[in-house]
């Protein structure tokens, strides 16, 4: 794909928490579905699962209105390429051990941080485990995915940090403001920085945002994405969700 067809990154709404969960929600009831049906245009792969944390599922899910529009970026994609997904919905269970998991890497990464500075330090990469319904974590309402993007014969593109990684070159600008400062990137920076303008352009011309700490999350539908977009109010609201069906089984 032409460098011009993937222009630079901009104009990422850098919204706060509190203007995140102050944004209206109303349910559309769309149903939380499989990911992984359609590899012939993408991969499902649930990271948490490899990892065995517990609560996480073994195949990643969202939202249908989601999966549409992750189909609609995987046709924009060069055909030798796909997307990949790394985690859909999330339980609270998970999001809480992810949090915990974070802040403790921070804290050993920042020692003279105190555990109130660490907190918000790590909001920036995993959001806060909810405790009030008016203030669910993106991913608990299956309106946020974590992607990335890879050749079809296995190889993952590179993105010039893992996904997850707590620190500053994760954020989808940290090559573009390089750029910005005047500063020379080599051939691997100007790598990732490529692959970082093919993911967002693919995925916000779907129909996503992006958390700017983020370069591999991507939403639809939930509160961030309504305030980023201006949306009267978020379509996705917090949902449990099982894969047991006698869970949903209606007693009289």
């Amino acid at each position: 794909m032409p460098d011009k067809i993937v222009p630079p990154i901009h104009g990422i709404v850098h919204a706060s928490w509190e203007t995140v969960y102050a944004t209206a929600s109303t349910e559309s009831n769309e149903d939380i579905v499989s990911l992984s049906l359609a590899p012939e245009h993408m991969l499902s792969r649930s990271i948490y699962f490899e990892r065995q944390i517990e609560g996480a599922l073994p195949e990643c899910y969202a939202r249908e209105g989601v999966l549409e529009r992750l189909l609609h970026a995987s046709s924009l994609l060069p055909s030798h390429l796909r997307l990949v997904i790394l985690d859909g919905w999330r339980s609270t269970a998970v999001q809480t051990f992810l949090f915990s998991e974070c802040k403790n890497a921070l804290a050993s990464m920042h020692p003279e941080k105190t555990p109130e500075e660490i907190v918000p330090m790590a909001q920036q990469f995993v959001a806060k485990p909810m405790t009030d319904y008016s203030e669910p974590a993106p991913h608990s309402t299956g309106g946020a995915v974590d992607v990335c993007i890879a050749e079809r014969s296995g190889k993952q593109l590179f993105f010039g940090a893992p996904f997850d990684y707590p620190g500053d070159i994760s954020s989808t600008l940290f090559f573009e403001d390089k750029l910005e400062r005047g500063e020379k990137l080599t051939t691997r920076e100007e790598e990732a920085l490529y692959n970082r303008r093919l993911l967002y352009f693919v995925m916000t011309q779907a129909g996503f945002i992006n958390f700017h700490c983020e370069w591999w999350h991507f939403e639809y539908g939930t509160q961030r994405w309504a305030a980023a977009t201006r949306a009267d109010q978020a379509i996705y609201t917090p949902q449990e969700f099982t894969l047991n069906p006698y869970a949903r089984l209606v007693t009289p």
